[in-house]
């Protein structure tokens, strides 16, 4: 599946020089977004996120279409040049960090990269929106890792600040050391062959507790798949739709750790402990039972279940 894709990257020398957004096995791959699509995630963009600018949005364009020599078409009656793959990016990015930044994740693991465009797009909204991200793991193939590497550092500055790691996916994320991680996949998860994602959630996902995925129905892996995975699953079907056969559909699926319900108990669990050294208190200086009386109930009412 992935053999043509990864043998192209190997031609590719100078990233700077290079017009691998337009070559067709790149295309076929990554690079593919329509333009009716494109401007139905601008619509998206618009309405979902109404705080981003029309100049925000060309901003990120003229940077990231800088390089790759990418297809470009005109929106929103010529006001927006650019690529619609990019566009893509923007919207997946910002659906991403409404959500991150709700979690206690401060850490981004990414499974399937392509050129980072992605990340790139992360890294300039999060800085616009004052959303940290404190490092990035990359997850590829050595050929896209490699390109991946060479990209990036052509737009340093939009990342300056943020650490990142590369690592093989033949790994499994397997030398990630660290946990309470971020995951992001869009696409890749779910088309990769059973074999390779088991090995991912034996050896990753164990280590993120937060995380967005495109998820694809398209390769006979359900999406009720992912309430075996994760844990607090929330699923919405794909905006826009971008599966075309009829019998199949991709959703955004969103995991969470219950942090807000752990935190909550934590409080309940002090509360408890402090009446219950009041009501010491109280009894050793014969304090009168219906005082004690009240706040044995209040530890009742408090109980966790």
């Amino acid at each position: 599946m992935y053999s043509n894709y990864t043998e192209y990257l190997k031609t590719i020398n100078n990233v700077a020089q290079s017009n691998f957004k337009s070559n067709p096995i790149y295309i076929d791959m990554l690079d593919h977004v329509s333009f009716d699509l494109g401007c139905e995630y601008l619509k998206l963009i618009e309405t979902e996120f109404p705080y981003i600018t029309k100049e925000q949005i060309i901003e990120f364009l003229n940077i990231n279409d800088k390089y790759g020599n990418p297809v470009k078409y005109n929106f929103n009656n010529d006001k927006i040049y650019g690529n619609a793959t990019s566009i893509r990016y923007i919207y997946h990015a910002l659906l991403i960090l409404n959500y991150y930044k709700n979690t206690n994740s401060t850490e981004i693991v990414e499974l399937g990269c392509g050129y980072g465009g992605l990340f790139l797009a992360l890294c300039f909204y999060s800085k616009k929106l004052n959303i940290k991200i404190n490092k990035y793991y990359f997850i590829d193939f050595p050929e896209a890792c490699d390109l991946i590497k060479n990209y990036i550092l052509l737009n340093k500055n939009i990342f300056d600040g943020i650490n990142y790691e590369f690592h093989n996916s033949n790994t499994y994320g397997l030398n990630i050391s660290n946990n309470n991680l971020f995951f992001v996949s869009n696409y890749c998860f779910t088309e990769i062959e059973n074999e390779h994602r088991e090995k991912y959630i034996e050896y990753l996902l164990p280590k993120c507790n937060n995380g967005f995925i495109v998820w694809q129905t398209l390769f006979r892996y359900n999406i009720n798949n992912s309430e075996t995975i994760f844990k607090n699953v929330q699923t919405e079907e794909e905006r826009p739709q971008t599966c075309y056969h009829s019998r199949f559909k991709n959703y955004f699926v969103y995991f969470k750790d219950d942090v807000e319900q752990l935190e909550s108990n934590n409080e309940i669990i002090e509360q408890l402990e402090s009446n219950n050294e009041i009501i010491e208190q109280l009894e050793s200086n014969n304090e009168p039972i219906e005082i004690i009386n009240s706040i044995e109930l209040l530890n009742i009412n408090n109980e966790i279940i």
